[in-house]
């Protein structure tokens, strides 16, 4: 048996890209911002849709206000006794138009579906308390020995050090390796890449674990399982913290072992994500193997609050995010950690979403 094969869907592990996405990758990556911003292929519902979008684009139902405060009520009183009793909002979220793509089976675009109170909250629980838990393995877990806030630290965040400070030092775990001492301004700022919750997955053998040390976190569980009708169960979560100058690179999200839905969702700066799908016939085989095959493509700008969900063919598309843009964080993040009557600690950070964009994607591992 072939074992980089995935024996629910029979899609490789380490298949290469096909070129034609490889191509428009690389368009957008070169691309400029003012360019993005003209581009009529690039599909921008703050733009508004063009005539040939309207045609691919089709509404596919409403994400009722009433759905998105219960979820977001749900998320934030998760485990609190009073959650029955807490006070409703003052005002109803907006309700949020989702879109299905007739190129793309199982594609579905939420625009502007977490209200900006949710972003928030969501950029409060993984990156102060889930960046914090050692059991969440990061990209720096291989190469350095992190200093992780202890149990009785005031904050529980990295965000609670001091900027810059010597106390809190970053140590490569080899010596002799190409790696440099860091402090905690360069550890976040610069070299935190990517952070794993829930079963951890392995981005070497593209793989998970048959067992999680830490399950993902119930209160986000609680969060997407109410918006999607628990129509499946997060027991994994890739997060993504890009600056503007970083990108992700070709690829597809095939190590699963079951073919539920995955729910993409986007803080901070806009960023371009594409999808290819293979052009074919009905019945027709796709020879994977050819670099070189015809791909339907899809661009979207996606922007804080957006969610993307993937299920049916569309979940084993191939994907990328090319490019992020600058000077596009909303006015409730570009503060982060900063917030009004919040910790004085994290003023000292005050500013550090500005730069910056936080993709976390929620999937079911097994069937």
């Amino acid at each position: 048996m072939d074992e980089s094969r995935n024996k629910d869907h029979d899609h490789d592990t380490h298949a290469i890209p096909p070129q034609a996405i490889c191509n428009i990758y690389k368009k957008y990556q070169r691309m400029d911002d003012t360019a993005v911003d003209e581009d009529l292929n690039v599909i921008d519902f703050s733009r508004g849709l063009t005539d040939t979008q309207k045609g691919k684009l089709a509404p596919a139902g409403t994400v009722e206000a009433e759905l998105i405060a219960k979820a977001q009520k749900t998320f934030k009183f998760y485990g609190k006794e009073d959650a029955n009793g807490s006070p409703e909002p003052e005002s109803l979220p907006t309700p949020c138009t989702a879109y299905e793509h007739k190129g793309f089976p199982g594609l579905r675009l939420y625009p502007s579906l977490l209200p900006p109170e949710c972003q928030v909250m969501m950029m409060n629980s993984v990156m102060h308390r889930d960046l914090a838990n050692p059991l969440h393995k990061t990209n720096m877990h291989p190469d350095y020995k992190i200093p992780f806030p202890s149990s009785t630290s005031p904050t529980g965040s990295f965000f609670g050090y001091p900027p810059h400070s010597k106390h809190e030092v970053y140590t490569p775990l080899n010596p002799d390796s190409h790696h440099k001492q860091l402090n905690t301004t360069q550890f976040l700022s610069k070299k935190l890449r990517w952070l794993t919750l829930g079963s951890q997955y392995d981005w070497t053998t593209r793989s998970y674990p048959t067992t999680s040390p830490t399950p993902f976190p119930p209160d986000i569980a609680s969060l997407v399982t109410t918006l999607f009708h628990s129509s499946f169960t997060p027991e994994s979560g890739v997060v993504l913290l890009y600056s503007t100058k970083d990108y992700m690179p070709v690829h597809r999200d095939v190590s699963e072992q079951c073919d539920r839905g995955l729910a993409s969702f986007s803080l901070g700066c806009d960023g371009l994500f594409i999808l290819s799908k293979d052009l074919k016939n009905d019945g027709e085989d796709v020879d994977e193997d050819n670099e070189d095959r015809e791909m339907e493509m899809c661009v979207l700008r996606v922007r804080s609050g957006d969610c993307v969900w993937m299920s049916g063919e569309t979940r084993w598309c191939w994907h990328a995010m090319p490019k992020v843009m600058n000077n596009t964080c909303p006015s409730w993040l570009e503060d982060w950690p900063a917030e009004k009557g919040g910790r004085k600690e994290f003023e000292k950070w005050k500013g550090y979403m500005k730069g910056k964009r936080l993709n976390l994607s929620c999937r079911q591992v097994w069937g």
